[in-house]
């Protein structure tokens, strides 16, 4: 008796004896990880690289990068509550410091993001595991706007949102 008949023999007397009845996701398919997606060919072998708890630079990279997406969405989300609570109070010119450090923060996130971004694209092995990059100066012009509606609706000048946040950002 070979190796794998053995195997298979001793596999179908613990499933006619019911060991194997009642496990957790029975009659599911495994559960897909995005990495081993986007390794491919190759996933196996970052697998064992894994579970030793050694990654590729690109694979850490890309957890990195959700974990900074997560921020800059937080930081976005708190960019709006401010310019709500500016325009609910009529006072935007009370909430435009807060404003201008939140948007220098969300620049600063987003900056460090698309490096990270362009790193893990210049590292993964093939153009299908490659990341678009985010688009830095349409998402602070973005919030600029918000800012400047907010502005407008608070009562306070508008002229303030952009040089305040241009001031910071060439102090920093």
């Amino acid at each position: 008796m070979s190796f794998e008949q053995l195997v298979e023999s001793q596999i179908a007397e613990a499933m006619a004896a019911g060991a194997f009845d009642g496990l957790p996701g029975a009659g599911q398919p495994l559960p897909s990880r995005e990495s081993e997606r986007l390794a491919g060919n190759q996933w196996l072998g970052f697998k064992v690289l894994q579970n030793g708890g050694m990654l590729p630079e690109w694979l850490s990279l890309g957890r990195e990068i959700e974990k900074d997406f997560e921020r800059l969405q937080e930081l976005d989300e708190q960019h709006a509550a401010l310019c709500d609570a500016a325009v609910d109070a009529r006072n935007f010119a009370g909430y435009a410091s807060a404003l201008c450090d939140l948007l220098c923060r969300y620049e600063a996130c987003a900056c460090e993001l698309r490096k990270k971004q362009d790193r893990f694209n210049a590292h993964a092995p093939g153009w299908r595991s490659q990341r678009p990059c985010i688009w830095v100066e349409y998402h602070v012009d973005r919030l600029r706007a918000r800012a400047g509606r907010a502005a407008e609706a608070g009562g306070g000048p508008v002229s303030a949102v952009s040089a305040t946040a241009s001031d910071e950002t060439l102090l920093s």
